[in-house]
C-alpha cells in the first residue's frame, strides 16, 4: 500500500503569501510600472538619501547656508533667458506642461540655479547681508536617454552663493563640498577645474576653436556637428572617442584668458592646493550652460577600471541675475547628483552611520496588551530607540518570527500577566534568554544593553 504523506498545515501568513504571489503572477501583464527614466526609492535605499541630505544640512547650516524651496515648475522663458537658447537643456531636454492660460508656457525645472536666481530677484534678497548663501534639495527633470546613473527624474542638492566676486568664494564652495564628501566617507575622487574667463574673452577663442574643428569635421558625429553650430564649447565636452582625440589637439581656452581672469584662476588653484583638496586642471571642462564665467569644476570618481563619473559640478555665474532682469550680481554654486553619490557610497563599500534598522521588536497578546504596547512605543520613540512592532497581529509566534526575520537583538513581550503586573518580558533574540523588567524601567534597561546614551 503506497505511503501517504500529508502536507504540513500552512499558517494564515503562508497562505496569504502564496495567494499574493499567485495574484502578482496572474496580473503582471496588466501591471502599471513607473515611467521610463524614473525609479522608486524603496525603504532599503532611502536611508542613503537621508544619510546624504542630513549630513549636507548639518555642514551647510554650519557654514550659514540657508535652505530654500522653489516650485518644481517654472515659466519656460526663465531657462531660455538664464540657461541659454542654444543649450541642450532648452533645445531638447525640458518637459513642457500644458497650461490653460494662453501665452504662458511652463516646464518642469531641469536645474536649480536659474530658479534660485529668480527667487533672489523676486524677493529682494539683494538687500540682505552679503553674500547670500542658499541651498535646496529636491527632484529635477530632463528628457534624455536613460542610462546608468542618469534619470529623467533625478534628485539634486544645490548650493548657491550670491553677491561675492572674490575668487576665495569659488574655493569655499569646493572646500565645503570636499568636507561633505569626507564626512560621508568618500575618498576616491578628484576635483577637475577649468576657467572659462568672461564672455567677451571667449569670442576670439571660439573663432579659433571653430577653425580647428572645421579642419577635422569628418571626425565629428552628427550630434557634435550640430553642437559646433549651436554651442561650440560643448564639443570639447563630447564623450565620442574621435571627438575626444580632436579636442586633445584643440587650442586651450585657458591660454587665451585676460590677465585678470588668469589671476582669478591662479588664486583658485593655489588655494585648493593649500587646503589639500585633490584637484587637477582639465582644459576640456566647459560645462553645458551659458551662464558660467570664470571657474567651472566637477567632482569626478577615479575608481580603477572605471571611467571617471561626475557626481557633482558647478562654477561661477556672474551674469545670470542680470540676464534675468536684475543688476550685475556675482555668484557661484554647485549641484550634487544624489543618485550618483548614492552609487559612489555603495561602490566604495561605506557603512552608513545612519540606519533605520530596528533594535527592538514589541510583541503583545490581547487588547489590554496593545494599549500598553502603544504607550511603550511612544517612550521608545522619545528616547530615540528604533523599534518594529506587531500591534496589528494576534498570536505570539508570528510576531516572534517577524522579529527574527528583521534581525533585531531584543524583543519586548507583553501578555495578560505582564499587563496586570506592570512588567515586560525582555528576550534576547540570539540566545533566547528572558528576564522580567518593570515597564517603567524598560528604556533605561535597553539603553544599558544597547550601549546607548
Amino acid at each position: 500500500m503506497p505511503k501517504i504523506t500529508k502536507k504540513p498545515k500552512l499558517t494564515e501568513e503562508q497562505i496569504q503569501e502564496e495567494l499574493d504571489a499567485a495574484f502578482d503572477k496572474a496580473n503582471k501583464k496588466d501591471q502599471i510600472s513607473s515611467p521610463r527614466g524614473t525609479q522608486d526609492i524603496l525603504p532599503h535605499d532611502h536611508k542613503y538619501w537621508e544619510y546624504i541630505t542630513e549630513s549636507a544640512r548639518l555642514i551647510l547650516r554650519g557654514w550659514y547656508f540657508q535652505e530654500i524651496q522653489t516650485p518644481i515648475f517654472e515659466e519656460k522663458k526663465l531657462y531660455e533667458r538664464g540657461v541659454g537658447q542654444e543649450t541642450d537643456i532648452v533645445q531638447k531636454e525640458m518637459f513642457e506642461l500644458k497650461s490653460r492660460s494662453r501665452g504662458t508656457h511652463y516646464v518642469l525645472r531641469p536645474e536649480a540655479t536659474a530658479g534660485i536666481a529668480r527667487a533672489y530677484l523676486e524677493h529682494g534678497m539683494r538687500s540682505w547681508p552679503r553674500p547670500v548663501k542658499l541651498f535646496t534639495v529636491g527632484p529635477f527633470f530632463r528628457y534624455e536617454r536613460p542610462q546608468a546613473g542618469r534619470f529623467r527624474q533625478h534628485h539634486q542638492l544645490s548650493l548657491e552663493v550670491l553677491g561675492s566676486a572674490a575668487p576665495v568664494t569659488d574655493v569655499e564652495v569646493m572646500y565645503v563640498l570636499h568636507l561633505l564628501f569626507k564626512r560621508l566617507g568618500l575618498e576616491d575622487y578628484v576635483v577637475q577645474v577649468n576657467s572659462l574667463g568672461l564672455p567677451a574673452e571667449r569670442k576670439e577663442y571660439i573663432k579659433l576653436l571653430k577653425d580647428h574643428y572645421r579642419r577635422n569635421i569628418r571626425k565629428l558625429s552628427r550630434e557634435d556637428k550640430e553642437r559646433l553650430k549651436r554651442n561650440p564649447l560643448r564639443v570639447l565636452d563630447s564623450k565620442d572617442e574621435k571627438a575626444i582625440r580632436v579636442a586633445n589637439t584643440a587650442p586651450r581656452l585657458i591660454d587665451h584668458l585676460s590677465e585678470t581672469s588668469k589671476k582669478h584662476f591662479e588664486y583658485v588653484t593655489n588655494m585648493l592646493g593649500e587646503l589639500e583638496v585633490p584637484f587637477e586642471v582639465n582644459p576640456r571642462l566647459v560645462r553645458g550652460l551659458d551662464y558660467y564665467t570664470h571657474t567651472v569644476f566637477e567632482f569626478v570618481s577615479r575608481t580603477a577600471g572605471e571611467q571617471g563619473v561626475s557626481f557633482t559640478s558647478g562654477g561661477r555665474y556672474d551674469g545670470l541675475v542680470r540676464q534675468l532682469g536684475g543688476r550685475d550680481t556675482a555668484a557661484v554654486g554647485a549641484g550634487i547628483g544624489i543618485e550618483r553619490v548614492v552609487d559612489r557610497i555603495k561602490k566604495e563599500g561605506i557603512d552608513l552611520t545612519l540606519t533605520d534598522q530596528p533594535l527592538l521588536y514589541v510583541a503583545q497578546l490581547g487588547d489590554r496588551a496593545k494599549v500598553v504596547a502603544l504607550k511603550l512605543m511612544r517612550k521608545l520613540n522619545e528616547a530615540g530607540i528604533p523599534f518594529a512592532e506587531g500591534v496589528d497581529r494576534d498570536g505570539m509566534q508570528p510576531q516572534l518570527k517577524a522579529a527574527d526575520r528583521l534581525g533585531v537583538g531584543w524583543a519586548a513581550i507583553i501578555g495578560q500577566k505582564e499587563v496586570l503586573d506592570g512588567t515586560i518580558i525582555l528576550r534576547n533574540m540570539e540566545s533566547g534568554m528572558q528576564e522580567v523588567v518593570d515597564q517603567a524601567n524598560l528604556v533605561e534597561e535597553l539603553q544599558k544593553r544597547l550601549h546607548l546614551e
